[in-house]
């Protein structure tokens, strides 16, 4: 029986942890870099756009944090209500440029220091983008700097990008990211179960509960840790956990008549 035992921090969390010490490689921050380093790796003439999509909580978002320290890369995770200038404003402060007043002139200072500092551009949230009409000046920041694009976004992402045909055709690969799976939670749980030990009947309970998903699982282990200290117990099994309901953020229906 596989156990994972993790020496406790005085009890704290995982939150804010530090990337360079702590990062696990999950199965999708693994797919994320790999395509990664194809876009910086491709053959001269080939363009060099990428996209990378799934359901929330699935480690995207995580997967672009990694990235960035590890290929030195410029991340902008996009927001709702962010206009043109919100974007190319946002991209120059990461390149520490004073932006000049005009969206054209914006424009071609971020070309210009894109292609300067020879950066990959991982824009996640982009869906946001697309949305908002942003997509085709995204694509003219690839073809005007010629550093590697990657889109990051929802499950819905790549089928809206079909009818840009001019990003469309910018894209060399589209990756995918998949549900967690044993080995990711035995990994989360290095990260979340602190002093307790987790066997893998009840790691599996876990993840088949909550379909694969990082961020319920996550929730799911501290919720384990919690109950584990509040009970006294140092090891928590599938047998020991019974019939005992598993997290529940306290989402219920309304009552009828409210």
């Amino acid at each position: 029986m596989t156990v994972v035992k993790v020496a406790s921090n005085g009890g704290k969390m995982a939150q804010g942890m530090n990337l360079g010490n702590r990062v696990k490689p999950l199965r999708n921050v693994a797919a994320l870099s790999r395509l990664i380093r194809r876009v910086n790796d491709r053959p001269f003439g080939l363009t060099g756009m990428a996209a990378f999509s799934g359901p929330p909580g699935f480690g995207k978002s995580f997967g672009c944090i990694h990235c960035t320290v590890a290929y030195d890369a410029i991340h902008i995770s996009v927001q709702e209500l962010w206009t043109k200038k919100t974007l190319l404003t946002e991209i120059l402060r990461e390149l520490s440029v004073q932006p000049h007043r005009s969206l054209a002139e914006m424009m071609k200072q971020v070309n210009e220091g894109l292609a300067l500092a020879n950066r990959p551009l991982i824009i996640d949230e982009v869906d946001y983008a697309i949305d908002r009409g942003m997509i085709k000046m995204i694509r003219d920041m690839h073809d005007g700097s010629g550093v590697p694009v990657i889109l990051v976004g929802m499950e819905e992402m790549p089928m809206k990008l079909q009818k840009w045909q001019l990003v469309k055709s910018r894209i060399i690969e589209v990756a995918y990211a998949e549900p967690l799976d044993l080995r990711d939670t035995r990994l989360l749980a290095e990260n979340y179960a602190e002093g307790i030990e987790i066997d893998d009947s009840m790691l599996e309970f876990i993840r088949a509960a909550n379909k694969g998903n990082a961020r319920e699982i996550s929730n799911e282990l501290a919720y384990v840790v919690e109950v584990c200290r509040t009970e006294g117990h140092k090891q928590m099994t599938r047998e020991m956990w019974g019939n005992s309901p598993l997290f529940d953020a306290g989402f219920k229906a309304p009552r009828r008549g409210l």
